[in-house]
């Protein structure tokens, strides 16, 4: 005997489906569970390399284009899918992440860098996750939103402060999600993943380490992180909403805070780049 996640005839709509990440691995796996994908991304490329992968597996997958970030193009979002498929029954918000300038310290941060790390990993979830909630509720229709937040935002993030601050504030609204929208038949929960050893973090750090273990980082792949999700969509996870799952390999219990640079050494940083 044996219990097989199932998603057969759901329509589920990931946000952030580049090939080499957790949405890409997540669309690939949820198809494999029977799911027809609709992969949404800010770039054509990256969505039509996804769904072509999926078709080319012999499953279902649509190509959408959206920048989450403009709320003027996740406006009416939902309401398109619902047009064109019928019918949608999951969401993954995956889409978010650290940005280049964000790395410093809180007292260095100004508040634009800090309004757009919020706007990138938060604000666009609560209007995803609003939009389809309301066509949900609108249709009687239940569902599933899985977040995916992060291991930063479990105690403190230092010198990304902004990103940390973004992704716990994606558990504390899933938790309000699950609580205000659970009499609906719609439940709400949060991933955090720790160091996943996508196609973006292989380029950066050389294959040695990886292998050795010698980056001080124990990774998990994407298809580790995209299994529970595939799970939290499932009927099998019908009776969890409001929780929040952690999947690192245990990084976050040592994980250890870094150092500011000395005055000293960012005068002879800024010296020796003259």
């Amino acid at each position: 005997m044996s219990i097989a996640i199932d998603l057969t005839g759901k329509v589920i709509l990931i946000c952030g489906a580049a090939r080499g990440g957790i949405g890409g691995a997540t669309a690939r796996q949820a198809s494999a569970a029977g799911a027809s994908v609709i992969v949404l991304d800010y770039d054509q490329a990256l969505v039509d390399e996804t769904a072509a992968e999926i078709r080319a597996s012999g499953g279902d997958a649509q190509a959408l284009v959206c920048d989450l970030t403009d709320p003027a193009a996740t406006d009416g979002l939902i309401e398109r899918i619902f047009a064109r498929h019928g019918r949608l029954d999951g969401v993954v918000n995956v889409a978010g992440g650290t940005r280049e300038d964000e790395w410093r310290p809180l007292d260095e941060t100004p508040l634009e860098s800090f309004r757009a790390t919020l706007n990138l990993n938060l604000e666009y979830v609560f209007r995803i996750c609003r939009d389809a909630a309301k066509a949900w509720i609108d249709r009687d229709l239940p569902g599933a939103l899985v977040n995916i937040g992060s291991v930063s935002s479990l105690t403190s993030a230092p010198w990304h402060g902004p990103y940390g601050a973004a992704k716990a504030g994606i558990s504390a609204l899933t938790r309000t999600m699950a609580n205000e929208w659970g009499e609906f038949g719609i439940r709400a929960n949060t991933v955090n993943p720790g160091g996943v050893l996508s196609e973006r973090v292989r380029v950066r750090i050389p294959p040695a380490n990886v292998d050795t273990g010698s980056s001080n980082v124990v990774f998990v792949s994407t298809d580790e992180m995209a299994w529970p999700i595939v799970f939290l969509l499932s009927d099998l996870a019908a009776g969890i909403s409001g929780q929040t799952l952690t999947i690192d390999r245990a990084l976050s219990t040592k994980f250890c805070a870094g150092a500011r640079k000395s005055r000293k050494e960012v005068a002879a940083q800024q010296q020796g780049s003259r």
